[in-house]
């Protein structure tokens, strides 16, 4: 079997999971040829429907962004769409020019991906009821991310009795990822927490915020590993998501993961089991549960222990991998 992915670049976890999906497909034999698209075509998909597939391809696999180009080529069209930007859950956690972005550029091209493909995939039953909503032409394929269980994984076992809980906030400063609640959080608890932060943080000093929140800057993977290891306990106060990546590299780190029960962040923590996860927005309880889990090294190692066997379980890169490579052979016997 031959896959043509193309892909515009957006510098962002779209491109890793190309990558890493690649890799795997490759593993197991699938010949992948990947061609990488300058961001630019992003606001002009259209112009991709000229780019001619590589010889011998079974099937093209695109994102949403730009799969609808590439329909005409008389290739069975998988899509993938990883987070429905028009979800009008949505729509509160976006500025006004980002709707406007959203709308008339990438929220339009996923509409016309999704009413075109072949197959279409998703990563949590989260995403599939806001695809089925928005009107998707076939039933979404559930194929949940994976993590590298071999890099992201537990460092050396301690249970620190003394000093501040250290929690590690990955994400954006956006009210989506809920930075704001990072804040709060860190004025709430006051010296008997430290937070860190790193991912899309850049041009951020700290100027104006509390004392025991600090910036990490943007890490290599190993880097990230290194930071999820260092702290006790994963922070994801997001208010909506797609997958919830951040929790899911805490879990296979070995943390607990304390959060909102957003999106499908609850498909990924069994609250009570691998962390705390509570409404969207309410900060008084996820501060109980900062405080629970501060006084309470020994929960902290139970329930890091616990994720990480969900981890392994649940998200491995054989069940992701293996659930693409389904869906590749499933379109092309039915097309």
């Amino acid at each position: 079997m031959h896959v043509w992915m193309p892909t515009i670049r957006g510098y962002s976890g779209s491109d890793v999971f190309v990558e890493r999906l690649a890799a795997g497909l490759r593993s197991r034999g699938v010949i992948v040829t990947v061609d990488w698209f300058d961001r630019r075509y992003e606001f002009m998909p259209s112009v991709l429907a000229s780019r001619r597939a590589p010889a011998g391809v079974d099937l093209i696999h695109a994102s949403s962004l730009n799969g609808f180009a590439f329909r005409g080529h008389g290739l069975p069209l998988i899509v993938t769409e990883h987070h429905f930007v028009l979800d009008p859950a949505y729509r509160r956690y976006k500025s006004p020019l980002q709707h406007l972005y959203h709308r008339l550029v990438t929220g339009r091209a996923s509409v016309r991906s999704m009413r075109v493909a072949d197959a279409l995939v998703v990563h949590s039953r989260f995403v599939a009821a806001t695809v089925r909503a928005a009107g998707s032409r076939v039933e979404p394929i559930v194929a949940p991310l994976w993590v590298d269980l071999e890099r992201f994984t537990p460092g050396p076992s301690r249970t620190r009795a003394d000093g501040p809980m250290r929690l590690l906030f990955v994400g954006n400063t956006s009210r989506r990822k809920g930075f704001d609640v990072v804040v709060e959080l860190a004025r709430r608890l006051g010296d008997t927490v430290s937070i860190s932060c790193t991912g899309g943080l850049r041009g951020r000093d700290g100027g104006g915020l509390p004392g025991n929140i600090r910036f990490l800057g943007r890490l290599s993977e190993d880097g990230l590993v290194a930071a999820y290891r260092d702290n006790d306990v994963a922070l994801v106060p997001s208010r909506y998501e797609g997958f919830g990546y951040a929790a899911l590299e805490g879990m296979a780190c070995g943390k607990p993961v304390l959060g909102f029960a957003c999106g499908s962040v609850e498909e990924i923590v069994e609250d009570g089991r691998s962390g705390f996860l509570y409404p969207v927005d309410d900060v008084d309880s996820l501060e109980r549960g900062a405080r629970e889990l501060a006084l309470a090294p020994a929960l902290r190692i139970e329930m890091g222990l616990a994720g990480r066997a969900d981890a392994e379980r649940r998200f491995s890169p054989d069940i992701g991998i293996d659930a693409y490579f389904g869906a590749y052979r499933d379109v092309t016997r039915s097309t």
